[in-house]
């Protein structure tokens, strides 16, 4: 056995592998080009009892390579066992698992590591890119230290991407459920943090690159069975009731699974696209769950539109909750640059959204300091009064993406919304931002890496979330993406100016054209 297998090391990195086929090629080369010396870390790799032939590779790997364990184990047909017999093999002061079809960033280990021994942090979160895969972008809005479960947007992203320390693991007993259901991560995670001292978030750094692949080949993606993902779903609300007392922060963390794993599969197209057997089961396992642990307490943590599904699950109306979801899955946001400028190398961007659906905007009515839902007729006698604030709980992010990587940092924003005239007396929310996108500081005050880049904006309305797929211009421009090349040291490249230099043209052309016209009117 090398010397460095049999003693401490800094970070074991675990992954558990069956069958990956060439796309373990990308997270076994970014394992072994990681900028920390190869003696202070290393790589466990657990074959869960693999047919392709992946164990024989992984047994040359590690023949080459002094860092780099294997452990062949019976199949399981699930990631929770391999972890788990990694854990009882890691010799590193922390752990950290990679999952076989997804890579890091070379600087990850390095710079997790650094961020727990600076921090004495527990638990450390590194920036996670999805490809294909959707990640909360509150959580990576800055790096940030001392992080416990009272930061809400902490439970944003429960997989178990993250760095553990070893010891913490151990002393309380932490591994994951060896049982082959689904939400293992959220089990495994949630406990750790009930027991961390301190979590940190690696903002400033893509960590980890979350790879969406084949759903044939994915466990994660086998069928959806109600009945036993359900009964995980109350497993995590034993361990929250077992860390927690009664109160608000007991609701807010409820309302999370409630919103997440419940209510948000009673909404859009993924619901209406179920089987009429398999949405008949769903429904029934969501408002049995309903009635059984989510009180009315727990609806005070919820947006309007969710509250309403909420409402309308525990009283049984079937007809409104589908209702409900065909006109959500109608909403669609759109959007228009305002203006573009440069200042240096920095980009000035404003810009304004809204929600339409088929029948127009997203409509409320004004009364009582508020805006009301304007609800279609096949809805409107079920939804009854949903009231949210006089400014429609609107909200907009603004973030610049990476087309090569998909990574992608939010931008600092100012907005402010207007309520529109829509006709019938009633308004909708539009949200207006500036924001501002200076690459050399763009990565969460770090330079972007070299590429083209482009502006990717988010509007929410009342807790309906809307992404806007391109940003239209002024006048007639038709609709696009605001792009720009990124040059090594965070400069912009002068292509970067083509299209702003055509926008800019544009609003020109329309200001005169507004000027000719005031001309001669009479």
């Amino acid at each position: 056995m090398p010397d460095h297998v049999g003693r401490m090391v800094k970070v074991s990195a675990i992954v558990p592998v069956y069958n990956p086929g060439p796309h373990m090629d990308d997270c076994v080369r970014s394992l072994l080009r990681q900028s920390l010396a190869p003696r202070d870390y290393e790589v466990i790799l657990v074959d869960d009892g693999s047919t392709d032939g992946t164990g024989e590779r992984l047994d040359a790997l590690a023949a080459e390579h002094p860092h780099v364990r294997v452990e062949h184990i019976p199949n399981s047909g699930w990631p929770s066992r391999p972890r788990n017999v990694g854990l009882e093999l890691a010799r590193g002061e922390y752990v950290y698992f990679v999952d076989n079809d997804d890579w890091l960033g070379p600087e990850a280990l390095a710079r997790l590591h650094a961020t727990a021994t600076r921090d004495g942090a527990d638990v450390v979160v590194g920036k996670v890119v999805g490809h294909g895969k959707f990640v909360a972008r509150e959580l990576f809005r800055a790096n940030r230290s001392g992080v416990t479960l009272e930061w809400e947007p902490l439970l944003r992203l429960l997989t178990p991407h993250k760095l553990f320390r070893r010891a913490l693991l151990d002393e309380h007993g932490i591994r994951f459920p060896d049982d082959g259901r689904q939400l293992e991560d959220h089990v495994f995670v949630v406990h750790a943090y009930f027991h961390a001292c301190a979590i940190s978030i690696l903002a400033d750094y893509p960590c980890y690159h979350w790879v969406l692949r084949d759903r044939d080949t994915n466990a994660s993606f086998s069928r959806f069975e109600p009945g036993p993902y359900y009964a995980r779903v109350r497993e995590i609300l034993d361990l929250v009731d077992e860390h927690t007392e009664p109160g608000p922060l007991r609701d807010r963390l409820y309302a999370h699974w409630y919103r997440g794993k419940g209510l948000w599969r009673l909404q859009g197209s993924g619901y209406l696209r179920r089987s009429p057997e398999q949405a008949d089961a769903l429904y029934e396992e969501v408002r049995r769950l309903a009635v059984e642990r989510f009180g009315p307490a727990v609806d005070e943590h919820l947006p309007p539109f969710a509250r309403l599904r909420s409402r309308l699950v525990r009283g049984g109306d079937r007809a409104a909750v589908d209702a409900l979801a065909r006109f959500e899955a109608g909403l669609e946001a759109e959007g228009r640059v305002l203006s573009l400028g440069r200042d240096g190398d920095a980009l000035h961007v404003s810009l304004e959204a809204r929600l339409v659906g088929e029948g127009g905007p997203l409509a409320f009515a004004q009364r009582d300091g508020g805006l009301h839902w304007v609800a279609p007729p096949d809805l409107r006698e079920a939804a009854g009064d949903v009231a949210i604030g006089a400014s429609g709980d609107a909200g907009i992010e603004v973030m610049v993406r990476s087309l090569a990587e998909r990574t992608e940092y939010p931008l600092p924003v100012e907005a402010s919304t207007r309520l529109e005239p829509v006709g019938d007396g009633h308004v909708t929310p539009v949200v207006r931002a500036s924001a501002r996108l200076a690459p050399g500081e763009a990565a969460a005050g770090t330079a972007l890496e070299p590429g083209v880049w482009h502006l990717h904006v988010v509007l929410r309305v009342a807790g309906v979330r809307g992404d806007v797929q391109r940003l239209r211009g002024p006048g007639r421009t038709p609709p696009a993406h605001v792009t720009l090349r990124v040059a090594p040291g965070g400069r912009l490249d002068r292509r970067a100016w083509v299209l702003l230099r055509a926008l800019r043209r544009a609003q020109g052309i329309q200001r005169l054209a507004r000027v000719i016209l005031r001309r001669r009117r009479p």
